[in-house]
């Protein structure tokens, strides 16, 4: 299967703006609000940066385990931070304090997603456990056993339906009223690292530890299309805009890609002002702001500029 070409834009569209260095080991994930980004890192440290300067913010988190997902709850300005020993710890951002420390989880947590409408948090860990926490009370409501494997990816569908890519290669769909799972398909050889809804055309698209992305329909999940994408593990898609998306990979690049054709628009690596080593997190908003980080310790702050 023939790979898409990627297309030389002699004007990126996507700009470094910040590049930030203050972690002494790989940054595992990144979240953000519209005034902070969020990273965590090997060094068991939790680090926030200036969204505008880049600098680093004196208010910072150690662990007592090294940090694997962390994930914003916006509505109560809290921040959930999953460790490699399995603990959640619940921060409040306001008070810089601890809220809640929750051992449920035996083994790490590799993947978190907030279902904003249902005031929900999903906590996915490494021997395929899901937790679901009530985000305004901080309580767990059920914990499920859905695989045996570690649970890489959630994500949100319509109708009220997540979508979790599993270490072994699944895609397990949940209707989040009753949590019973209604769907799950094989997907990925060698296991499931990301997944992305793109709501204008309702389809979900998956990343494999093959460097593989698929196209599936949600409404049977049946497949699309299917492409070769990164020479290595795929590790973040997220959607920029209605007309691209965003994906990054342990290959060290970062891919923009038009939607409408499924072709690369712009590729990051290291010779333009991209990462060295393998890029692990990524993070976008609203406003065009892409963020990513990586084995080489930094923390990369882009912005699309649809106009130039």
């Amino acid at each position: 299967m023939k790979s898409t070409e990627t297309i030389i834009n002699p004007n990126p569209q996507l700009q470094l703006t910040h590049e930030c260095a203050g972690h002494a080991g790989p940054i595992y994930a990144v979240d953000g609000d519209d005034f902070f980004i969020y990273t965590a890192a090997a060094d068991k440290f939790v680090t926030r940066w200036n969204r505008e300067t880049g600098q680093q913010d004196p208010f910072a988190i150690r662990c007592e385990s090294s940090p694997f997902a962390i994930k914003l709850v916006r509505q109560k300005n809290i921040l959930a931070i999953g460790l490699s020993n399995g603990h959640l710890h619940f921060i409040d951002l306001q008070k810089r304090q601890e809220l809640h420390l929750y051992v449920q989880h035996q083994v790490g947590i590799f993947a978190m997603f907030e279902q904003e409408d249902k005031q929900q948090l999903f906590v996915g860990d490494a021997d395929g456990f899901l937790s679901v926490w009530d985000t305004q009370s901080l309580k767990l409501k059920i914990i499920l056993p859905l695989c045996s494997s570690k649970i890489r990816a959630i994500t949100a569908l319509d109708q009220g339906r997540i979508a979790i890519g599993t270490n072994e290669g699944e895609i397990i769909i949940i209707e989040t009223e009753f949590m019973n799972e209604i769907h799950r398909f094989y997907a990925h050889e060698l296991g499931v690292s990301s997944v992305c809804f793109e709501a204008k055309t309702r389809q979900l698209i998956s990343g494999g530890k093959d460097g593989m992305l698929r196209w599936w329909q949600v409404e049977d999940f049946q497949i699309l299309r299917a492409l070769p994408a990164h020479k290595g593990a795929i590790y973040g898609i997220m959607n920029l805009n209605e007309e691209y998306m965003v994906t990054v990979s342990r290959d060290k690049s970062i891919k923009v890609w038009d939607k409408s054709t499924q072709h690369v628009v712009q590729k990051v690596e290291a010779k333009n002002r991209g990462h060295r080593h393998s890029v692990n997190g990524l993070w976008t908003d609203q406003n065009g702001t892409v963020a990513t980080v990586g084995d080489d310790q930094l923390l990369r702050v882009f912005q699309w500029m649809s106009k130039v």
